[in-house]
Formats: C-alpha cells, sequence, structure tokens
C-alpha cells in the first residue's frame, strides 16, 4: 500500500518522493518475507490436497476389485443361438443351452388410408390395461392420431408409413414379451370405416403383424421364461443375449438342440483390471517421492521435503503393497499375483507370474482384494482413511495446521502494513516540513542578497 502523500523537493533539489520509497522498501522486506512463506505454506496445502485425491482413486480401484472380484472370465466357446457375457460376479463353468422361442414386440398395422384423406370422429382404443381410449375428432389426420397416442403415456410407438399413394398407422410395443400385448379397435361415432374418406368404401381392419411373445430357454434342462432377449438373471454374473432358436432334433416331437457354453478365466482381462489399480497406485506413490526427492534445485519452502507425514505415507504404502492377505490357497499377496515393486518404489505386473497364479488358484485370485479385513480393498479403505478422512486424517490434520499459520500471517502483515503505512506519512511529513524550512531559509537568502546588491549600488 502506498501514501497519498507526496513530496516534491522543489527546495532543496532533492527527489525526495524516490528517497522516501526506497526507505519504506526496504521497512517492507520483513512484510515481503511472510508474503513468500505464506506462498510456500499455499503450494504444501495444494500438494497434500492432490495426495488425498489420488489416494481416494486408490480406495475406489481398490474397492471396485473387492466388489466385484479380480478375475475377469470370457466365454471360449462359439455359440450361435446366442451370446455370453460374463461380469464380475460370474463363476468359471460349463453349461448347455437351447433357444426354444425368442421374445417379440406386439406390432399392429391399420388398413390403407388415401394420402390427404381424413378419419372421422370416433374412440381409438389400444386394448391395454390402465390406458384409457382416445378420442378422434372428425377431419383429423392420420399424423395427429399417431401424436396422440405417442402423447399418451402407453407403452407403444405410433408412426405412419406411406406406401403407393395409401398411408398407414403402423404401433409397436416399446418393450417385447406377452406383457406387450394389444388389441387395437377404432369405432367410428356413425358407425362407418373411420380409416375411409368416403365412408360408403369398405376399410380394411386393423391387423396383428407380430404378437407379443416371451423367450423361452433351458440352461442344463431347466425351462427359463423371460421377456426380453437379454437375459441377466439365469446364469449368475453372465449376460445371455438369445440370437435365435436352435435347430431341432428329429424326435417326436422335435427338440431344441443345445449349445455347449464355456466360461473361464481371461489372463488378459484380469491384467487389465489389476493393471487399473497399479496405476492408482503408482500415481500416489510418484507424487509421494517427488515431493521426499531432494535436489540441488530443490525449493525446500514449497516442497514436503520435510515432512513427516508424508514420509510415514511412503512407508504404509511401501508395507500396504507388501502385505500379506490371506493365508489360504496359494495367491496370499500382490506379490503372488506378479505384482512385483520397482526401484522407484513404483509397482508393476509380471503377466507370466499372474497367468501362472490364475491357473493355479482361480479362486484366490478372485478373492484377495475382497478378503475380510486383510483383503486389499480393506487395506486401501484403512489406509486411505488414516491419512485422508475429513477433520481427523493426518493430510487433512497438516492442511489444518498449515492454514492456520497461512490466517497467521494474513494478520501479521495487516499490522505490519498498518506501521507501514504510518511510516510512510511520518517520513512525508518530514522532508514537508524540511522543504518548508529549506525554502524559507532560501528566501531570507534571497532578500539578503537582494538588499546587498542594492547597497553596493547606491554606493
Amino acid at each position: 500500500m502506498s501514501s497519498n502523500f507526496s513530496v516534491s523537493g522543489l527546495s532543496t533539489g532533492m527527489d525526495s518522493q524516490s528517497i522516501i520509497d526506497k526507505l519504506v522498501s526496504l521497512e517492507q522486506q520483513p512484510i515481503k518475507l511472510l508474503q513468500d512463506r505464506q506462498a510456500a505454506y499455499k503450494t504444501q496445502v495444494s500438494t497434500l490436497g492432490d495426495i488425498a485425491s489420488k489416494l481416494s482413486a486408490l480406495r475406489t480401484s481398490a474397492s471396485d476389485l473387492g466388489v466385484g472380484g479380480l478375475l475377469a472370465l470370457k466365454a471360449t466357446s462359439t455359440n450361435t443361438a446366442f451370446t455370453a457375457t460374463p461380469g464380475s460376479s460370474a463363476a468359471e463353468g460349463s453349461y448347455d443351452v437351447a433357444v426354444t422361442s425368442l421374445a417379440s414386440a406386439a406390432k399392429w398395422r391399420s388398413g390403407a388410408i388415401a394420402s390427404g384423406a381424413t378419419l372421422q370422429a370416433g374412440t381409438f382404443s389400444l386394448g391395454m390395461a390402465g390406458h384409457d381410449p382416445i378420442t378422434v375428432t372428425d377431419g383429423e389426420t392420420l399424423a395427429k392420431l399417431a401424436a396422440d397416442i405417442n402423447g399418451s403415456g402407453a407403452p407403444v410407438t405410433a408412426s405412419v408409413l406411406e406406401e403407393g399413394g395409401s398411408r398407414y398407422l403402423s404401433i409397436t410395443a416399446k418393450k417385447s414379451g406377452t406383457a406387450s400385448a394389444m388389441n387395437v379397435t377404432f369405432t367410428a361415432g356413425g358407425g362407418a370405416d373411420p380409416l375411409k374418406a368416403d365412408p360408403s368404401t369398405p376399410g380394411t381392419a386393423w391387423t396383428e403383424q407380430q404378437a407379443g411373445r416371451d423367450a423361452v430357454f433351458s440352461v442344463d434342462g431347466l425351462q427359463f421364461t423371460r421377456s426380453s432377449n437379454t437375459v441377466t438373471d439365469a446364469l449368475p454374473g453372465t449376460t445371455l443375449q438369445l440370437l435365435k432358436v436352435s435347430p431341432l432334433d428329429t424326435g417326436v416331437p422335435p427338440k431344441p438342440i443345445p449349445e455347449a457354453l464355456a466360461l473361464a478365466a481371461d489372463a488378459d482381462s484380469t491384467k487389465e483390471k489389476l493393471q487399473k489399480f497399479v496405476d492408482a497406485y503408482n500415481e500416489v506413490m510418484k507424487l509421494v517421492q517427488a515431493q521426499l526427492s531432494v535436489s540441488s534445485t530443490t525449493d525446500r519452502t514449497t516442497s514436503l521435503a520435510g515432512d513427516s507425514t508424508v514420509r510415514g505415507l511412503q512407508q504404509s504404502l511401501q508395507a500396504f503393497s507388501s502385505s500379506k492377505i490371506s493365508e489360504l490357497g496359494t495367491v496370499r499377496s500382490l506379490a503372488d499375483l506378479g505384482v512385483k515393486t520397482e526401484r522407484d518404489g513404483t509397482l508393476s505386473i509380471d503377466s507370466d507370474m499372474l497367468a501362472d497364479a490364475i491357473a493355479r488358484d482361480p479362486g484366490a485370485v478372485n478373492d484377495i482384494f475382497s478378503v475380510p479385513d486383510t483383503g486389499v480393498g480393506m487395506l486401501a479403505s484403512k489406509l486411505v482413511t488414516t491419512y485422508s478422512a475429513y477433520g481427523s486424517g493426518l493430510l487433512s490434520l497438516r492442511q489444518q495446521g498449515l492454514n492456520t499459520q497461512i490466517s497467521s500471517i494474513d494478520m501479521q502483515t495487516e499490522a505490519m502494513q498498518t506501521r507501514l503505512d504510518s511510516f510512510r506519512e511520518m517520513l512525508v511529513k518530514q522532508f514537508a516540513a524540511m522543504e518548508k524550512v529549506v525554502g524559507q531559509y532560501k528566501n531570507i537568502g534571497t532578500f539578503l542578497s537582494q538588499q546587498s546588491n542594492f547597497f553596493s549600488s547606491s554606493t
């Protein structure tokens, strides 16, 4: 902050304002040092926030694997009547699947109405429970009726088709299955055919183009009925997409021939899932290592090189990555999965070791993140809570301490700035007084000089 007062220096010939500014600048150095320290604290607070954010991402990645399991599966069989997509909770195994019928959505279509012709007044009904008939006004277009159907809230889609100078109203249920069945009727108020502009011309009745049917299929001889061809609740954790009816055998009556479905461990996809966790771990470790690594170019005021909390986090991460997860099975730690610690503290995955672990004990591989109390998912959660819990985590407490110092510096600099402003005003007044005194002496000197010249000229 600078003062509005200024000193001209006209009497003394000195640059009084420049002298004042330099004197104030010297007195301002302690404030500058405090502001630099405050900026360094703010950088440390921001870095601690970045570490906490990356720790949170680590917990999320570990939790996802704890809930869904690490082991990824794939369908190793080639099937034609269906496809199978195993999810995180699927299990290895072989199944016989046969498709008896596919689910279909109900479809109805009107008879032809000449292009440009309109409808007579009447009542249109989908014949679906819970949906009221629609009133049609005289002279209404087929497009207007389609719009009214779409806006009625009924689970159908209506559209106008045009072919050979005639228009047709097509109605399709939004969902498949027997629950989509409808019975479309349109009764004209005068008893005439509402689909014809000329009441004397016979009309074409509404026709069901496709019935609403459920899918019927079997798994290992057990029959299932579902309203959709996408089935998520027949095989645990696996989505079946029914594509077509299975071929029939030659028996009487003929029966659909089942296809063998094989679900097996997928080492490549398992590694991809594990890699997400390793990447999240490495993001935290790299940031921590960067703060603790000291070189000739390290700015110790802004880095966390000497911070005991960050040093403790580094040690906790190292212990976390080498912890024994379980006493059961042959896969008891991340190292047994092929997760190795590199020289810089980051983790990497040995693909061959992971594949061997999957082949040796797939159940243990799948459970290593979800073992109660000692699983990687729980360990990650405990670690993050210890360091990042709001108000009580070690990183959070460190941030609070730094923020307290930042606030304290604000108050100190404000008080010092007030004193500095007073100091400037005092200098301005002193220099102004000096200029006044010098100016007065100059005036006296000028007067005496004039008097001397006068007497000299008189003699």
